[in-house]
């Protein structure tokens, strides 16, 4: 929705635009109005050329009335005139302005009648100390009073609903720039309307179309008013006229026609009668050469494409794609005649034009939809969100994307010299559409640029309203990982002290959202940072989100399966929740208090029916606040109904919450997640540093892993086993692995916090780890990797990584202690075996073809296996006469191999055992292997070909030649399993889902009888 600060910085734009092009005349007559509605009604312009002596320096003046005096208590024109003598100057001088003024004040005084006051404007701005100066010279040197209005004083004027008219009429305002009135006062509406009724003339003016548009608009936008909408159509029809002698100016009539469109279409759902009137728009706004009609003629289009799709029209989408182009074809035009560098300001009007008309999508054979309901919405909104909906991709609704980023990326470059545009209402519509965006290359650094220009005008606090409502439309829309990016920027740019309150909201926010995506080490790094700046706050607004932080970060710990930590963070939670929040103990007010009493109940529940040896310590520290009583009494009242026995309660908290309850108890701690196909499970030895480091690493992999999910980093599927201990005087290697063909299995070794401790040293040994780990886990190469995340660090990757105060300071809230205890408790983790997390729905391995992969191609690499196998056909067909030899093959067969599987181990085993029998004792030699290999390759069997003794070709041996032949395809897609001890399964799994290995082309049953 445009915002006052838009239209003012248009107005100021225009204004400026009067006194480069020497338009004296049209700032008299715009001066004149405002003088009329905010000086005195009884103002007479000034007549005369410079031949018969000029204006004198005046340039309007009163003329004396009575009335006033005779009627104190009357309004409109009476209620306004003024008795004193004023004169009006004004200048679009741009240069010296101190003497220009001084100048008109001389001519002013030294002749004519004596004058009391002087309103002065002019179309530059002018400092408080220059104004401040020159009043003071006007009462010194001549006796009167002066008052100079400048530029911005003239746009705030002309903003105003009654005076907005004036700057349509001669500044070229658009109709979708024009501020559209407050709901909430109704009694200038009630005048308004009385206003109209009562009116004896004839509605002819810019003016009256003012006062109509404004009260048509209240109409459509307010319930209270929508008995009105058609008496207030039929006033703004009056307007339009097919009389070529007709007092109204064809651009009233056409705004005429744009506001009946809008109003008949939201106010009544229908176009009716009214079709007639897009099409009268837009063959007018092809011939324009101003901005502002074209970009009405595209969002009256919007909304004739947004009734199309719901079947309330009866235009064809064949004319509505021809009207489109007619008006792209002109704007094109425009731009073409205009030069960037020396009307910046003007190209960047026309580029926004021509965005919102690519915006459109192409309704070529889309299928309509009559149940659609209509939008609700500004009448200054981009309404194509009917049609897109909730597309996804630009794809999905046929925009060319392209030429839309490229245009848009046009007018991003011309943003910082185009000062005078006014950004927003470009923003809101890419706003609106950034789940369609995203996708191209351009998304992010269009979407920098334009919030760096609404950063220039409105502040830090603008960007990041914008980032927050980007995130909330990408949370709608089911795309959390790009919702985070968006949260992370609002922290930052929230991050003031005026709002601050605001910074903590968002990473409250950001703590949810990872939580949400099962990632509780991150969610809780983020809450008890929250709460950290929160407490450290002077602030009331903000000091008071302290307790929900603890308790956000309470829940974390429990979905973690940190129970014994839960518990104890809860009794921080409750402290400082009853010392900084109003009603501190209201449930009603705080929810989240309750939902905390759940989840402890729920923990001691579990404790008292499954550990009961945890029952005492759990009592003791909820007794610290007398919590125990109140959650025993819980605990009471719903045993009952608790119908979970053990293995049951593990599943369901793996499930649900991605952990094992008491996941924290026993010498050595236990920390597990998954995501992109990665299962980890991260130990240590449950001291409190080790601890705190270690949940240091598994925030910072999992803040990692959210942040190139969107970049496609190719993980292999297989479990990840970290050990992490502290650094000694030793310390050298920070990741060692170990020999695994199985699992990732490493050893990490991280310096221990202290409170000298250099924070960014930490976070960078931290994310080196974590890189370490990524490179081996990914199937890409490590230049890849390593360009994924320089282009994450470019997004500004490493304020969500060391943003606030260092992890192990904000969340070291329990001492040694606790720690000790936990540890000396005994292993009391609810459930047994291996524990393999869920994985949220946005962080699932992906099922689309990976990077690279080409579908052709490996068909024909498919083909390419069935007919090197004739290469040993002798063999193969020694193996299939053979019982044996052919049940195995079945029996692979029902296990899931294709044909060509088969064939291609049949060929490795064959393969291998000639190259053995050929080298003799040099087949270890690898030197020799790749000697004679690439002829091996190649040669094909013959009648006098030696047979190869079929056991070789047993169930054990085909599947050890089938594994190294995975790596070989895995190669030869451009994958890179760079490890000593390879996980071929998890090779194998990623194959499967994404590089077609489980594919086939056309071809003989390999089984059947010949």
């Amino acid at each position: 929705m445009v915002t006052r600060v838009e239209t003012e910085a248009f107005i100021r734009f225009q204004l400026d635009q009067l006194g480069a092009q020497n338009r004296h005349h049209e700032f008299e007559n715009i001066c004149f109005r405002i003088a009329q509605r905010r000086i005195s009604s009884n103002v007479l312009p000034a007549t005369g050329p410079v031949s018969s002596g000029g204006d004198q320096g005046r340039d309007g003046e009163t003329f004396f009335s009575a009335l006033p005096e005779e009627l104190p208590r009357a309004g409109g024109f009476v209620g306004r005139a003024t008795k004193e003598p004023l004169v009006l100057a004004c200048t679009i001088q741009r240069t010296d302005l101190n003497t220009k003024i001084k100048g008109d004040l001389e001519k002013i005084t030294s002749q004519g009648q004596p004058v009391a006051r002087v309103a002065y404007f002019m179309a530059q701005n002018l400092p408080v100390s220059i104004r401040h100066d020159l009043q003071q010279y006007a009462r010194q040197q001549h006796g009167l009073d002066l008052e100079i209005f400048d530029a911005m004083a003239i746009a705030t004027l002309l903003a105003e609903p009654d005076l907005v008219w004036v700057a349509e009429k001669m500044l070229d305002l658009p109709s979708n720039l024009v501020p559209t009135n407050d709901p909430d006062v109704p009694q200038w509406y009630q005048d308004l309307l009385r206003r109209v009724r009562t009116s004896d003339g004839a509605l002819t003016t810019a003016g009256d179309f003012a006062v109509v548009r404004a009260g048509l608009r209240h109409a459509v936008q307010s319930p209270e008013a929508q008995n009105d909408l058609a008496e207030w159509l039929q006033c703004t029809r009056s307007f339009i006229s097919s009389d070529p002698e007709s007092t109204v100016s064809e651009e009233v009539q056409m705004k005429a026609r744009y506001e009946i469109v809008v109003a008949t279409l939201r106010g009544m759902e229908t176009l009716a009668n009214v079709e007639v009137y897009i099409d009268e728009f837009i063959d007018y706004a092809a011939e324009s050469s101003a901005s502002s009609d074209l970009t009405d003629a595209s969002v009256l289009i919007s909304y004739w494409q947004g009734a199309w799709a719901r079947g309330i029209s009866s235009t064809t989408s064949d004319h509505l794609m021809t009207q489109l182009r007619r008006i792209l074809d002109r704007v094109d035009a425009l731009i073409a005649e205009t030069d960037p560098d020396v009307y910046p300001n003007a190209t960047a009007h026309l580029l926004a034009a021509r965005a919102h008309i690519l915006f459109h999508p192409d309704v070529t054979g889309m299928v309509r939809n009559p149940n659609a309901p209509a939008m609700i919405v500004g009448t200054e909104d981009m309404t194509l969100q009917e049609i897109l909906g909730k597309a996804g991709s630009a794809e999905a609704v046929n925009i060319r994307l392209d030429p839309l980023m490229t245009t848009l990326g046009d007018l991003a470059e011309l943003l910082p010299i185009a000062r005078a545009f006014p950004v927003q209402t470009t923003c809101d519509l890419f706003e609106a559409y950034s789940p369609v965006l995203v996708a191209h290359e351009q998304y992010e650094k269009v979407r920098n640029a334009l919030d760096k220009a609404i950063c220039s005008v409105e502040g830090d606090n603008a960007v990041a309203e914008r980032c927050r409502s980007r995130a909330l439309t990408f949370i709608k829309s089911e795309k959390p990982l790009l919702a985070l990016r968006e949260f992370h920027k609002a922290k930052i740019n929230w991050f003031h002290g005026d709002t601050m309150r605001g910074s903590v909201l968002a990473m409250l926010t950001i703590a949810s959202v990872y939580s949400d995506l099962k990632l509780p080490h991150a969610a809780k790094k983020y809450a008890l940072n929250a709460a950290s700046i929160a407490v450290s706050s002077s602030d009331s607004d903000v000091i008071d989100l302290v307790g929900d932080s603890l308790i956000q970060a309470f829940h974390h710990c429990y979905a973690a399966g940190a129970w014994l930590d839960a518990t104890a963070l809860s009794q921080v939670a409750i402290q400082a929740h009853g010392i900084y929040a109003e009603d501190a103990f209201d449930r009603e007010q705080h929810p989240d208090l309750a939902g905390m009493d759940f989840h402890q109940s729920m923990i001691c529940m579990t404790a008292r029916k499954f550990r009961p040896e945890l029952v005492g310590i759990l009592t003791d520290i909820l007794s610290q606040t007398d919590y125990d009583k109140m959650i025993w009494q819980l605990v009471d009242q719903v045993e009952g109904s608790f119908a979970y026995d053990e293995a049951s309660l593990a599943r369901v908290s793996v499930e649900q919450l991605g952990a094992r309850p008491f996941s924290d108890t026993g010498p050595t701690r236990s920390l597990s997640f998954s995501a992109l196909g990665t299962h980890w499970n991260i130990s240590c030895p449950n001291d409190r540093a080790t601890v705190l480091a270690a949940e240091r690493f598994a925030a910072a992999a999992q803040i990692l892993l959210c942040e190139l999910a969107t970049e496609d980093p190719v993980l292999l599927d297989e479990n990840v086993s970290v050990e992490v201990r502290l650094a000694g005087s030793e310390y050298e290697e920070r990741v060692e692995f170990k020999p695994d063909n199985h699992q990732l299995k490493a050893l990490v070794t991280l310096l221990p916090y202290t409170d000298h401790a250099d924070a960014d040293a930490l976070e960078h040994e931290i994310l080196g780890a974590v890189g370490v780990l990524l490179i081996r886990l990914s199937a890409l190469s490590q230049e890849q990797i390593m360009d994924m995340l320089d282009d994450a660090f470019a997004r500004g990757f490493l304020n969500q990584i060391s943003f606030g105060r260092p992890y192990d300071e904000t969340s070291g809230l329990l001492d040694d202690s606790h720690y000790s205890q936990a540890a000396m408790v005994g292993n009391h983790i609810i459930g047994s075996g291996d524990c393999v997390t869920s994985t949220s729905r946005a962080l699932e391995q992906p099922s689309s073809y990976g990077p690279g992969f080409s579908e052709t191609e490996w068909r024909k690499m498919i083909e390419e296996r069935y007919e090197v196998s004739t290469l040993v056909s002798f063999t193969l067909a020694r193996i299939l006469r053979n019982k044996t030899c052919h049940r195995i093959l079945s029996e692979l067969r029902e296990e899931g191999w294709l044909d060509w599987h088969l064939l291609l181990a049949i060929f490795n085993v064959a393969t291998n055992y000639r190259i053995r029998c050929e080298l003799g004792r040099d087949s270890s030699s690898p030197e020799m292997l790749r000697k004679v290999t690439p002829d091996f390759l190649h040669r094909r069997e013959t009648s006098d070909t030696p047979n190869i003794p079929l056991h070789h070709f047993s169930k054990e041996g085909l599947r050890d030649a089938f594994d190294l032949a995975t790596l070989s395809v895995a190669k030869r897609l451009g994958l890179h399993i760079d490890r000593d001890t390879p996980n071929i399964s998890g090779v194998r799994r990623l194959l499967d889902r994404r590089y077609g290995f489980m594919e086939d082309v056309p071809h003989s049953d390999l089984l059947s009888p010949q």
